[in-house]
């Protein structure tokens, strides 16, 4: 009896199909975590900036007036 090598070759061809499957799949759901954290920072980090810009340009008030008196 002969031995086949088909058999052999679909096997081999079939783990890589289903790895390329598994490494599809968990690039996809990568993706998607890193969509959502990326969503939320967002919407922490907004805020944050806004309430920067505003101690920033409180300070550079103060400081103008500041200067203005010392004249």
């Amino acid at each position: 009896m002969k031995t086949n090598n088909n058999i052999s070759v679909r096997r081999g061809k079939a783990s890589i199909s289903s790895l390329n499957r598994i490494k599809r799949v968990a690039k996809w759901i990568a993706v998607l975590i890193g969509s959502i954290i990326g969503l939320v920072l967002l919407a922490f980090i907004r805020p944050i900036f806004r309430g920067v810009g505003w101690v920033i340009s409180i300070v550079t008030a103060l400081l103008i007036i500041f200067w203005l008196l010392t004249l």
